[in-house]
C-alpha cells in the first residue's frame, strides 16, 4: 500500500525510518518549507527534509497543507494512510478524509495529558514523573482523536532535558509505529475515545518564556525549566549591567538566599531554595563555568540578577 509521512524536526525521523522498512511505499514526505536559521539567517532543510533526501523520497514542502494546492496534490498521489509526527501545522476536515486507511498522529505524551504543540517540554516542567506516546485517529480537534495505540511508560529521569527525553520517545513512536501498522492498513480500527475531563493541554514554546522571574519561581522549578528548554530557547535573565546572562547548566541547593541576590560561588536565591550556576553565558560571549565567569567579574557576589 501507499503512505504518505508528515513531519518536521529530528523526532519524526526514526518513525519515518519505521515507514521505509515496512513492505509498503512511502508515496511522499510532507515537511514544512525551509526557514532561515543561525544568526546569518541562512535557509536550513528541516532534519526530516534532509533525512528524505538522502533516502530518495519524494518531498513536499507547502506553506499550507489546507490549501487547495496541497490538497489536490495529495489527492493525485492516492495514499492510502497519512502518518503525522511533529508537522507543524493543522490539516483540514478535507485532508483527514482522503485517505482509504485514515490519518493517523504520533503523540510524545499518553493523552489526554499534554494535548498541544509542546508536550515533551510540559512533562518536564509539570514535574511528571513519567510520559509516553500515543497513537490516535486524527480529528479535527486538537489531539483529541479516538487512541489507537500506546506506548508503555516512560521514566522522566532526574537529568532529562527535552532534548534526551524526546529522543527517546521518538524510538518508541517508531517502535509503536512498527507494531500497529498491519492493523492500521486492515482499515477498521475505530479506537478508543478520550475523555475530555482528564485533558491538560501545553502551547508552542516561544522564547520570551525562558526568561527567570526570581521572585515567582522556586529553584526546582527553574531547574525544570531548564531542562525542559534545552537546546531551545534555553533560560536567562539579566546582570546588573543590564547584558543577558544564559544559565547553562544549574545544581539545586537547599539554602535560601534573597530572590536574585547572587552569594558566593554563584549561588543565587529564589522563591524557594537556591541554585548555584555551574555554567554560564554572558551576551556576546562563549560559555564558561562558574570559576571562569567570577574571575572576569570581581565583585559579582552581592548583585541582584532581574
Amino acid at each position: 500500500m501507499r503512505l504518505l509521512f508528515m513531519g518536521t524536526p529530528e523526532w519524526a525521523i526514526p518513525t519515518l525510518q519505521a515507514l521505509v522498512d515496512s513492505d509498503h511505499e512511502v508515496c511522499g514526505v510532507l515537511t514544512q518549507p525551509d526557514r532561515p536559521a543561525g544568526r546569518k539567517k541562512q535557509m536550513l532543510a528541516s532534519p526530516v527534509k534532509q533525512w528524505a533526501q538522502e533516502h530518495g523520497l519524494p518531498i513536499f514542502t507547502p506553506e499550507k497543507a489546507g490549501n487547495n494546492e496541497s490538497f489536490q496534490l495529495l489527492k493525485t498521489l492516492g495514499a492510502d494512510l497519512y502518518l503525522v509526527c511533529a508537522y507543524g501545522q493543522i490539516l483540514p476536515q478535507s485532508l483527514l478524509e482522503l485517505p482509504d486507511r485514515g490519518c493517523f498522529n504520533l503523540h510524545f505524551s499518553k493523552l489526554p495529558r499534554w494535548r498541544g504543540a509542546s508536550p515533551v517540554q510540559a512533562a518536564i516542567l509539570a514535574g511528571d514523573l513519567t510520559t509516553g506516546v500515543s497513537l490516535q485517529r486524527m480529528v479535527l480537534r486538537l489531539d483529541a482523536g479516538p487512541l489507537v495505540a500506546e506506548s508503555e511508560d516512560e521514566a522522566i529521569r532526574i537529568d532529562d532535558s527535552a532534548e534526551s527525553l524526546g529522543s527517546r520517545l521518538s524510538h518508541k513512536g517508531a517502535e509503536l509505529t512498527r507494531k500497529t501498522l498491519p492493523i492500521l492498513l486492515e482499515g477498521n480500527q475505530k479506537g478508543v475515545e478520550q475523555d475530555d475531563s482528564r485533558a491538560t493541554y501545553c502551547r508552542l514554546i516561544r522564547k520570551e518564556q525562558g526568561r527567570i522571574d526570581w521572585m515567582q519561581e522556586d529553584a526546582k522549578a527553574i531547574d525544570r525549566k531548564l531542562r525542559a528548554f534545552k537546546p531551545w530557547p534555553g533560560i536567562y535573565c539579566f546582570g546588573p549591567d543590564g547584558k543577558r546572562l544564559q544559565l547553562m547548566e544549574l545544581e539545586v541547593i537547599d539554602a535560601e538566599l534573597e530572590p536574585g541576590l547572587v552569594g558566593d560561588g554563584l549561588l543565587v536565591g529564589t522563591l524557594s531554595g537556591c541554585l548555584r550556576i555551574l555554567r554560564i553565558r554572558e551576551e556576546g560571549k562563549k560559555e564558561m563555568d562558574a570559576a571562569s565567569f567570577l574571575n572576569g567579574h570581581p565583585g559579582f557576589c552581592g548583585f541582584m540578577l532581574q
